[in-house]
């Protein structure tokens, strides 16, 4: 196979991977809480070159290594704080600092940023798709018609605290589930403000979203032309060989 049409081939694949993650990040961009997603890549196939001053292969000096191509790795998010909105709204949350809201969903636990919270019939907070917001204790959250919070994330009816705190945590390593949901494991939250009545906007910039869009389309396009140049060249190839 043309090592060229191959090389070029896998950079289109590579570049489709990462329209699809800056196409993601500008659909939520409007999204409450949303943390914005980075593609990583890795060479693939690398091989090293080596300087043989003899025939005797171990005597070969290492001179570098040459990628045959790259691929897309991974995708993580960036956990950045997004811009904080006030909506005045009791039962909207936003957190200033570190960690993450934890999340009850199907029985599993869940963490997200999104805190656009609102009372059930019931009392209970609960997320905008109906799952319940945990305390501290990872009990659902109960919470009186004209309840507050303060900094800290305890509940108080009035003057007189509830027993109950919105838990906050940290996570290590947080990988998404869904759009604005996410796993890991849980580490110790300190550095952070609950603030009530307001909205963490989402972390994604457009505008370098944008050029990062622009930038991906030019590469992808070079090698799309690449790949059509080397086409025709084996063609060309094919047709000589056919005419010996």
């Amino acid at each position: 196979m043309n090592r060229g049409l191959y090389i070029s081939t896998m950079g289109m694949l590579a570049n489709m991977a990462q329209l699809d993650t800056i196409s993601n990040n500008l659909a939520n961009a409007d999204t409450t809480g949303y943390k914005k997603d980075e593609i990583t890549f890795k060479a693939y196939l690398k091989k090293e070159f080596r300087n043989y001053d003899s025939v005797d292969i171990k005597k070969g000096k290492h001179v570098g290594y040459m990628e045959t191509a790259l691929v897309a790795d991974e995708t993580k998010p960036i956990i950045s704080q997004g811009q904080i909105v006030k909506t005045n709204n009791p039962t909207d949350f936003s957190i200033f600092g570190d960690g993450f809201f934890k999340i009850e969903k199907n029985g599993e636990i869940y963490y997200s940023r999104n805190g656009e919270f609102k009372r059930n019939q019931d009392g209970f907070l609960i997320t905008s798709d109906g799952d319940y917001v945990l305390d501290s204790n990872n009990k659902h959250i109960q919470v009186p018609e004209n309840f507050t919070v303060d900094e800290s994330g305890t509940i108080y009816n009035g003057t007189q605290s509830t027993g109950q705190k919105i838990s906050i945590v940290n996570l290590k390593n947080p990988s998404k589930f869904g759009i604005n949901l996410f796993t890991g494991n849980e580490t110790i939250s300190s550095n952070y403000k609950v603030i009530q009545g307001s909205i963490e906007k989402s972390n994604v910039n457009t505008l370098k979203e944008m050029i990062n869009l622009i930038n991906a389309n030019r590469a992808f396009s070079i090698l799309e032309k690449s790949v059509q140049t080397q086409d025709t060249m084996t063609g060309k190839i094919i047709e000589s060989a056919q005419r010996i």
